[in-house]
């Protein structure tokens, strides 16, 4: 773990910020949400280098970083008056496997079928992991927001049946 801080480790999260970005700027993300889109895929990179170092398990550290950019979306979705999609989206890409679906497609075309199957693996896990974290930080998120909604209504109506 004290190695876990080098040079290696920032400059994949300025690329990640910097390829987030990029991703919004293809998707025509409007400009006053590109930087925060970056600062999202920045923090989420950092949480999936850190969980996986500390678990190991790239299904657990794709669902915690996943856990973390959808809180962060459904936030800043809320305080920008934005989709909550626009964050979610880039803040998820760097997890995205694509590097293991590629090795995955490489490997069968050089009939190296064992490695094949260690890259596919990888790549559900990773992408299990990411689909598993939306979905339950999108359904925490809403059950939060209804308990606090509830609670104003209870606050609000109680004020109003008192003398």
């Amino acid at each position: 773990m004290e190695n876990f801080f080098t040079w290696e480790l920032a400059y994949k999260i300025i690329t990640a910020f910097v390829a987030s970005v990029a991703f919004a700027v293809i998707l025509r993300i409007n400009r006053r949400h590109l930087l925060l889109s970056g600062v999202g895929a920045a923090i989420t990179f950092f949480v999936y280098a850190l969980a996986n170092a500390l678990i190991g398990s790239l299904f657990a550290a794709a669902f915690i970083s996943t856990l973390v950019a959808t809180l962060y979306a459904e936030v800043l979705a809320r305080l920008r008056r934005a989709p909550t999609i626009v964050y979610t989206l880039t803040g998820v890409i760097p997890t995205v496997p694509g590097g293991d679906l590629y090795h995955a497609m490489r490997s069968l075309l050089m009939n190296d079928n064992e490695s094949a199957i260690t890259y596919f693996v990888g790549a559900i896990d990773i992408g299990l992991g990411i689909a598993g974290g939306i979905v339950t930080m999108s359904i925490l998120f809403g059950i939060t927001l209804d308990i606090i909604s509830f609670i104003k209504k209870k606050l609000i109506y109680s004020k109003k049946a008192s003398p």
